[in-house]
């Protein structure tokens, strides 16, 4: 009976392999062309949608890039204005100056007729430009534009908003010598609106004069706008690719076809094109009123984007008629090399057919004759499978470095352990070890010998067990042992002891020395929880707490230590919200000019109140905003209100007072920080002069050729610089000659000690003269008594701040303290803060 059934088996294998290879290439070869024609079709769908996607992306993009192109000048009308202004003033000084230098045995009478000769005909901007000379005490010397001004006072005119010009210009004039002023006068050509005019004007000291200029933002604004017309007149992407520039009432002022300000009123299209730029920016699909190349209609899609302060809309775009033109290209292409593919398949497929029906009739020979050998081999491999399965088996449940229990087995070897101790009503300890600075081992003698010292180790950890007890490697250099029934939390701190004492020993390790210690986080079973996941997280928790402490010691899982955790957590949590909820606020802290003993500026500073967390430390919550991107909003929060705040000071007082910011290098690093800032600087009018950054020598260590750049430009743009914290870093003094550093900051820690300690007294001493050769300001922080303000005096240090003259005070408190500029040396007694 055998015997029968392996005949009728030899004979199965004889026929069904030839049989099973000329169906499956029916089926194959049905199946591939079935696909062929399926993958031609979305071939051709999905070449059709990625390049419309694709032209319509790259027209996109070239209105973006012309837009960003557009907005970078248009934010920068008014620097340039005060600029060209400011430059002009200063030619007509010189000529001023030249003209009485060369004429000073002559009257006043006859010098200002010289000059007034010399500076009367001068135009400049397209004529719209021209001097006026003015006596302090308001008495016009010279007006081009209107002579019948000439030797009368104009002390009282106003503009249309009530300023008096004259007067502030005079003003300024006499606190500073020279100054920009705005007033606003109406246009009568253009419809009686009020227009922001800018001047800038020059003391004349030999004659008390001013000499002066102005012009309407507005009008350097439209220069602007011409300046951009032209050069976008100029612009093409290629015969049929073109911008076009239309303002809101439907004239072209930049098209291929259309002149600038032709009037397209009435054309459908031109109003559907302004409505997508009312709305933003968007595509739109219309036909063209003619196509370049071919000179007639044409379909088209365009992106365009409004500029809502222009009202113009910017745009362009791509023929359909080109996109299809490539496209029938391309499918037929396409076809062509799809069919002649198809072709070599089926081709390839009878040869293949032939060729594996030959080769299956000489193997089913083969095989019957092998078939006899197989059944016995057969037995043999199941015995090797059953070995593999095992040796797989072991390693899904251990780490192949160490051959320690990995993350699967030791959840399960921690239940197990919570269960036997739960049954004997004793603890059970999970340990989560953590080598200290395995990083600079690997560092410093390669990775191999790091895993050869983690290998020594895992060995080491596995003899040290007792029979119940486990050890598993967690990943990278932490382990985590598992020791039940313990009596008591003694038991575990001798468990503790025991791992220790391992690291107390130099490893060995291909014949170097090495010396590791490692730190560890404990928690108890039933104290800290009854999960495995549970006992886990809390060692981890202490582990961390333990490392951040002191490397090399160990910590066991407490309350105090979860309170601490769910504290971290609320206050990121409410740091979220704290801008909005006006949660901050920024007090100042008067800096004081040594010399004169008066208020020179001050330094702002953020505080934070929440209704749970009550008065919150910067030196806490700065770090957290840093560490969950909250840094930029509240750094741009401070930067705002300080500014708003010093505006309002300097209006209410005899100087400028200098505001002092710190900035966050998280905050610096912002691509877009130095054009938020000058905005800012903008809306309020305040002169950038007045604004000096802090920073601190952390950002210039993590990437020095990267801040290098961003600190010359906010110098170019007029703000000062300031290295806070000086001589506590390792390479402050090359800081100076490199960077475009305006001023030095002594850290507290030296001022603290310096009347007490030779060493810090040699090093603010130090630091001062360096301020001093390298023409630098120096300012003292922290100073908190009267003995240590006399001696910075006598080391002739610049500016000094500290609760001996005042605490942070609210803007309130500030105007009220100091409305005369007067330093208050009431705090004499020291007053422990962080500031």
């Amino acid at each position: 009976m055998t015997k029968s059934v392996n005949f009728k088996i030899l004979r199965l294998v004889k026929i069904l392999p030839p049989s099973i290879v000329i169906l499956f290439a029916v089926l194959v070869n049905i199946i591939v062309i079935n696909n062929n024609k399926t993958k031609l079709t979305n071939d051709i769908k999905t070449l059709r949608q990625d390049f419309i996607a694709t032209e319509k992306e790259l027209v996109r993009s070239q209105v973006k890039q012309l837009v960003q192109q557009i907005t970078y000048e248009k934010s920068n009308t008014k620097s340039l204005l005060k600029s060209n202004i400011k430059s002009r003033v200063e030619q007509a000084h010189r000529i001023a100056t030249t003209i009485y230098e060369a004429n000073k045995d002559k009257s006043e009478a006859q010098v200002t007729r010289l000059i007034s000769n010399a500076l009367r005909s001068i135009r400049f901007n397209q004529g719209r430009g021209y001097y006026f000379i003015y006596k302090t005490n308001g008495l016009n010397v010279m007006h081009p534009t209107l002579p019948n001004f000439e030797g009368t006072s104009k002390w009282d005119i106003q503009d249309e908003r009530d300023n008096y010009i004259i007067r502030d210009i005079a003003n300024v004039i006499k606190t500073k010598g020279e100054g920009f002023t705005r007033w606003w006068f109406v246009k009568p050509q253009d419809n009686n609106q009020e227009f922001e005019k800018i001047g800038f004007s020059k003391h004349f000291a030999p004659y008390d004069w001013f000499i002066g200029t102005g012009e309407y933002v507005v009008d350097v604004e439209n220069d602007i706008k011409q300046r951009l017309l032209k050069r976008i007149s100029q612009m093409n992407y290629g015969t049929n690719r073109y911008i076009f520039v239309i303002d809101y009432q439907g004239n072209y002022l930049s098209h291929y076809t259309k002149s600038p300000q032709e009037n397209n009123h009435q054309s459908l299209t031109t109003k559907r094109i302004i409505d997508v730029a009312k709305q933003g920016e968007n595509y739109l699909h219309y036909t063209s009123s003619v196509m370049p190349s071919s000179s007639k209609p044409a379909d088209k899609i365009s992106y365009i984007v409004g500029l809502q302060n222009w009202e113009w809309a910017v745009g362009s775009g791509v023929y359909i008629s080109e996109i299809e033109r490539y496209l029938t290209a391309r499918e037929k292409g396409i076809s062509l090399q799809n069919k002649k593919d198809l072709t070599e398949i089926l081709w390839l497929s009878l040869f293949a057919t032939f060729f594996f029906v030959t080769l299956s009739l000489v193997l089913a020979n083969y095989l019957a004759r092998r078939f006899a050998l197989y059944e016995t081999q057969i037995k043999t491999d199941f015995s090797k499978l059953n070995q593999v399965k095992e040796q797989l088996q072991h390693q899904a449940l251990h780490d192949s470095l160490t051959q320690l229990p990995n993350r699967a087995l030791l959840d399960i070897q921690i239940e197990k352990g919570i269960n036997l101790s739960k049954k004997k009503n004793k603890k059970l300890a999970v340990m989560f070890v953590d080598l200290d600075d395995f990083k600079k081992i690997n560092d410093m003698y390669g990775h191999s010998i790091g895993d050869s010292l983690l290998a020594t180790l895992g060995n080491i950890f596995h003899n040290i067990l007792s029979p119940k007890d486990s050890v598993a490697r967690f990943g990278g250099d932490e382990f985590i042992f598992c020791f039940p029934e313990l009596d008591s939390q003694v038991d575990a701190e001798q468990k503790v002891e025991n791992i220790q004492a391992i690291f107390k020993q130099n490893f060995i390790i291909n014949g170097k020395s090495i010396h590791s210690s490692c730190s560890i986080g404990v928690a108890m079973y039933p104290d800290d929880g009854e999960k495995s996941e549970q006992l886990i997280s809390k060692a981890d928790i202490v582990l961390y707490k333990s490392k951040s402490s002191q490397k090399g010691n160990f910590l066991f899982f407490n309350e105090s230590i979860n309170t601490q955790v769910q504290r971290d957590l609320l206050l990121e949590s409410e740091l979220h919200s704290a801008v909005a909820n006006n949660e901050l606020n920024v007090l100042y802290q008067p800096q004081i000019n040594v010399a004169t003993g008066q208020i020179y500026g001050v330094e702002a500073l953020v505080r934070w109140h929440n209704a749970k967390l009550g008065h919150v430390s910067p030196v806490e919550f700065i770090q957290v905003a840093e560490d969950i991107g909250l840094i930029n909003e509240i750094g741009r929060f401070v930067i705002e209100r300080s500014l708003h705040d010093i505006v309002q000071f300097n209006h209410h007082s005899a100087i400028q007072l200098q505001l002092s910011i710190n900035i966050s290098p998280k905050q610096l690093m912002e691509p877009d920080f130095l054009n938020q800032l000058i905005n800012i600087t903008d809306d309020v009018d305040l002169d950038n002069s007045l604004i000096t950054l802090e920073i601190t020598e952390n950002v210039l260590i993590n990437d020095l050729a990267k801040v290098q750049p961003i600190l010359q430009s906010i110098r170019r743009c007029g703000f000062k610089l300031s290295l806070d914290d000086f001589g506590t870093g390792y390479s402050s003094l090359s800081y100076l000659s490199n960077l475009p550093i305006n001023e030095i900051k002594i850290d507290r820690s030296f001022i603290d000690k310096f009347l007490t300690n030779d060493q810090s007294e040699s090093l603010v001493k130090t630091i001062i003269a360096i301020g001093q050769l390298s023409d630098l300001t120096v300012i003292a922080e922290g100073v908190e008594t009267k003995e240590q303000y006399e001696r910075l005096r006598h080391y002739r240090c610049d500016l000094v701040q500290g609760y001996y003259f005042d605490r942070p005070l609210a803007l309130t408190d500030l105007i009220s303290r100091y409305p005369l500029n007067q330093v208050s040396h009431g705090a004499e007694s020291a007053v422990t803060e962080t500031e």
